[in-house]
C-alpha cells in the first residue's frame, strides 16, 4: 500500500506544474508580443504570433507530459 502511494505522489509532484507551465508559456507569448508591438508600432500582428507561439510552446509541455507518462506507464 506504501508503494502506490509512494507512486501517487511522485505522479503527482511530477505533473502538478504543468497547469502552471501552460499559463506562463501563453501569458509570456501574448505579453510579449504586446510589448513588441508597443515599441515598433505594429499591433496587432507581434501579440498574435506571440500569442501563437506561447500556445505551440504549452502544447509541447503536454506533448511531453504525456510521452513521460507514456514511457513511465510500461
Amino acid at each position: 500500500m506504501s508503494d502506490d502511494r509512494d507512486r501517487m505522489w511522485r505522479l503527482a509532484g511530477r505533473y502538478s506544474a504543468l497547469g502552471i507551465e501552460m499559463a506562463a508559456a501563453v501569458a509570456m507569448g501574448s505579453l510579449g508580443g504586446r510589448y513588441l508591438d508597443s515599441r515598433f508600432d505594429t499591433a496587432p500582428w507581434l501579440f498574435w504570433f506571440g500569442l501563437v507561439v506561447g500556445s505551440g510552446a504549452a502544447t509541447r509541455a503536454v506533448l511531453r507530459a504525456v510521452r513521460d507518462y507514456r514511457r513511465g506507464a510500461k
